[in-house]
């Protein structure tokens, strides 16, 4: 199918004759297979992984070492029906909900402070029916791409459109910094940066900018003990074996023991006593001592054709605004794969960000496929040129 969305012009250049004339079109295709098949594998690999990796605990607390997978299979079913659903679904229409989102977003933070569970000394969680949880701060994420997405597609970028929804996501980074989230809210402040940029913000501005908020982030980082703990930690584990660098050095042990090719599918070690988060914010260490080498690199070799396929939907898109969605959605899920791949290997102090697609959480694989089912439904209006004689 093919809808005109400007009149035919004559064209001004080669190759075309000068008595030709261009009929630009938007085509609707089917959505992008690579980005599809990509994402299905990353799922499944998540699903076999945390199954390997949550059997033990899960058998240890329930009785039942499926538990905790059957938790992940209805929350990946829900994602799945959302992604497809939401890929014949224009996206042009998210556009009009930006607004509706964020402030449900922000009604579901506030909720998190008065019932929600603390886990960790986090508040993050609200709880549900059947020992399900829900964590608002995922959805923050999708809130914050549409925003940004409908402020980039403007012709003017200093509006009142503009300062509402910074202000919004303003509001939706501190209510998560306050849970305490530090590496959620630091996400959702990248992200918006990275859309600002590619949407013409002038660069001195971040150049001004971006020493006094990263002077501020550091400050707060220095006056909160644990975060702190966590920066020496990461600095120099071996001097603090059983406190701060503990999760770091069994990261280590399980990424070594794996060698090549790995310790085979369910015989990880570090799992079982020593990892701390196994089937969640480490669960790429159990894959590394399952797999190996070559299984992490084949992880990450996913999540690179995710971003490739991704970043090559928004180049290709024929709106502005679903250049900038897919542009968002793109970043922010890459962002948080790259934080936690990062943070296993010792490049980044302990966060507490998920693998996406492939850790532990409900909420994250909901919010992340149906993610997914845009940026998808963003692949499949192209455009095309028709050239004719006049």
């Amino acid at each position: 199918m093919e809808l005109i969305i400007n009149e035919a012009l004559p064209h001004q250049g080669a190759p075309y004759a000068p008595d030709a004339r261009v009929t630009h079109k938007t085509r609707v295709t089917a959505m992008d297979g690579p980005l599809l098949y990509t994402t299905l594998a990353l799922v499944v690999f998540g699903l076999v992984s945390v199954y390997s990796a949550s059997a033990h605990e899960a058998q240890l607390e329930t009785g039942n070492s499926f538990s905790i997978l059957f938790k992940q299979i209805i929350a990946t079913g829900i994602g799945l029906v959302a992604l497809f659903t939401l890929s014949r679904i224009n996206f042009q229409l998210w556009r009009r909900t930006a607004k509706i989102l964020s402030l449900l977003t922000i009604g579901l933070l506030v909720a998190t402070m008065v019932v929600g569970v603390t886990v960790h000394g986090s508040e993050r969680w609200i709880p549900l029916p059947f020992g399900f949880q829900f964590q608002p701060s995922d959805l923050a994420k999708l809130a914050t791409v549409i925003l940004m997405a409908q402020v980039a597609s403007q012709r003017r970028l200093f509006s009142f459109t503009f300062f509402l929804n910074l202000a919004l996501i303003g509001v939706m980074t501190l209510l998560i910094y306050q849970q305490p989230n530090l590496s959620v809210s630091i996400i959702l402040t990248l992200t918006t940066g990275a859309m600002l940029f590619m949407s013409g913000f002038p660069v001195y501005l971040f150049v001004a900018i971006i020493p006094f908020a990263a002077y501020g982030v550091w400050q707060k980082i220095l006056e909160t003990p644990y975060q702190k703990r966590r920066i020496d930690g990461w600095l120099d584990p071996w001097a603090y074996p059983q406190d701060a660098g503990y999760n770091l050095i069994q990261s280590f042990y399980a990424i070594g023991s794996g060698g090549l090719f790995g310790a085979g599918y369910g015989h990880s070690i570090q799992k079982l006593y020593y990892l701390p988060f196994p089937y969640t914010d480490f669960i790429f260490s159990v894959i590394c001592e399952e797999w190996g080498l070559f299984g992490g690199l084949a992880v990450v070799g996913m999540f690179a054709l995710f971003a490739w396929r991704g970043f090559a939907i928004a180049f290709n898109c024929p709106s502005n605004f679903g250049q900038m969605l897919a542009f968002g959605i793109t970043t922010v899920i890459t962002l948080q794969a790259a934080i936690n791949l990062c943070v296993t290997l010792g490049l980044m102090p302990v966060t507490g960000v998920t693998l996406p697609l492939i850790s532990y959480g409900g909420t994250s694989m909901i919010v992340t496929l149906a993610m997914i089912g845009i940026l998808l439904s963003i692949s499949r209006y192209k455009i095309t040129a028709h050239v004719s004689e006049l």
